[in-house]
């Protein structure tokens, strides 16, 4: 085993170093090669599989680095809801983002219950709305978003 194959996977009398490796290597076996028949979308000759392969094994090894509770992808992707939500508010010109408000009995749900059991985000009540609950990302969460993102986009910039 090289030096390469250590590090991604850990050998049989070591612990693996990084999470998901395994699983990340079956999904990877997955993918169709070049002239699989089945679908448009895998008959095309300017799709690089490779690189593709590479730059989704790169971001379930960051994101289990940036995120080592090893959260859900419902909770990551609401996660993103946020923090897109977050973004697009300040692009229009707005000083602070716009609130990001649901219902109470959305609140309650589980995967809003999971991350804020995490310290993901916060939740208050709107003072302007009984019915609703405002949510944002925590400060910690927001700058391992950040940093994740930055990372993945200069990850896929250099190949």
């Amino acid at each position: 085993m090289t030096s390469r194959d250590t590090k991604l996977g850990g050998s049989a009398g070591q612990g693996s170093a990084v999470p998901f490796v395994d699983s990340i290597r079956q999904q990877i076996a997955k993918i169709p090669h070049m002239g699989f028949e089945s679908g448009a979308a895998f008959n095309r000759p300017d799709l690089d599989y490779f690189s593709a392969a590479r730059i989704y094994i790169t971001f379930r090894v960051k994101l289990a680095e940036h995120f080592p509770e090893r959260i859900p992808s419902e909770t990551f992707d609401f996660l993103l809801d946020i923090m897109v939500h977050e973004w697009l508010s300040r692009r229009v010109g707005a000083d602070h983002p716009a609130e990001f408000g649901v219902s109470r009995s959305a609140a309650l749900s589980p995967r809003i219950r999971h991350a804020l059991t995490l310290g993901f985000i916060a939740i208050e009540p709107d003072p302007d709305n009984e019915e609703l609950c405002l949510i944002t990302l925590t400060r910690s969460a927001r700058a391992r978003l950040n940093a994740f993102f930055d990372y993945m986009a200069s990850y896929i910039a250099v190949l």
